[in-house]
């Protein structure tokens, strides 16, 4: 004698519950083999646990961010042993900065794709993934943009003033995208090819400082008997790959005027006013205004304290300022 129908149905059902919650507490494959959805010749994978889902999704990002110090360190490492061979390439040996950048950079196109938590342990794991192939290509596409910018930075001009600018923004590009090249060679297989600038950052620091040999520069101060800004301004000029010449046409001309001075109480005080101009012939071309207000017994202590702060400013404002103009000119 047959069942009735709905018996069957009805157990027939039950069946299907069970294998159904059966299924959904099976431990996924991808919990011990992480690359079974995600193959490793084009993604990486991170796995976290822990008993909050959100702890766990930090977890497996973190993992992955581990794998990239891991990878920029050995890159960068390689990258040193072969500088001394290798002319086309350089880079630096501080690596922490890049390792910090490269994981809250490159984290950002990672994402959380499966999660799953146990239900006897109650604890989370999730799977962070990255599309290694995606990435690099956008690491590519900004290295063949920084080489196709240096290209038209080299470009002659008749101007030297703006070939020694093109310079700059071309050393100023390349440093700027060289953690490309180093993210870019760290995603790479072992097997891969590594890419290397075209122009090295040394070939390019050459460039700058032959192209400065025709702007040397004529300094005078004003208003400063201690030779403090002098010495200042000569300072960043120096670092800049420019030479002096007193009697060249290109002139940095730095004047300080002290105002009306001040006294609270046992002190004094004495504003300073610095104006520094760059010109050429009697042509003003860049113009930079500092002001600092110092204290002291004297009035001679005072003026000295703001001279030296002054200077202070010679080498960090005047010095970004003046190169943001260069860097404009072009």
């Amino acid at each position: 004698m047959k069942p009735p129908k709905h018996i069957v149905l009805s157990v027939t059902l039950l069946l299907l519950i069970v294998s159904w919650l059966y299924a959904g507490k099976k431990r996924p494959e991808w919990i011990s083999q992480p690359y079974s959805l995600y193959p490793e010749n084009r993604y990486l994978c991170g796995l976290g646990m822990a008993k909050e889902l959100n702890n766990a999704q930090n977890e497996a990002l973190k993992n992955i961010a581990g794998f990239f110090e891991t990878r920029v360190i050995a890159v960068t490492k390689t990258m040193e042993s072969e500088k001394s061979s290798l002319s086309g390439y350089q880079t630096s040996s501080e690596t922490s900065s890049s390792v910090k950048a490269i994981a809250d950079g490159t984290i950002k196109y990672t994402q959380i794709k499966e999660t799953w938590q146990d239900p006897k342990t109650e604890t989370y794991y999730a799977l962070a993934v990255m599309d290694k192939i995606a990435v690099q290509n956008i690491y590519r596409k900004e290295i063949d943009d920084c080489e196709e910018f240096i290209e038209n930075c080299l470009t002659p001009t008749d101007n030297p003033l703006v070939h020694y600018a093109q310079i700059l923004s071309a050393i100023d590009k390349l440093q700027q995208t060289q953690d490309a090249y180093t993210y870019y060679n760290a995603l790479a297989s072992d097997s891969g090819i590594r890419l290397r600038p075209f122009h090295s950052l040394q070939e390019l620091m050459e460039l700058r400082t032959s192209t400065a040999r025709a702007i040397p520069l004529q300094i005078k101060v004003a208003g400063d008997s201690s030779g403090i800004l002098d010495a200042s301004l000569k300072n960043v000029i120096n670092q800049m790959g420019l030479q002096e010449n007193d009697n060249s046409e290109y002139k940095i001309v730095a004047t300080v005027n002290p105002e009306p001075y001040k006294s609270l109480g046992q002190q004094l005080f004495q504003p300073l006013r610095l104006n520094i101009s760059f010109n050429y012939r009697e042509k003003n071309l860049f113009s930079f205004v500092d002001k600092t207000e110092q204290g002291g017994s004297t009035i001679e202590e005072a003026t000295s304290r703001g001279i030296r702060v002054l200077a202070q400013n010679i080498e960090n404002k005047f010095r970004k300022d003046f190169n943001q103009y260069l860097l404009n000119l072009q």
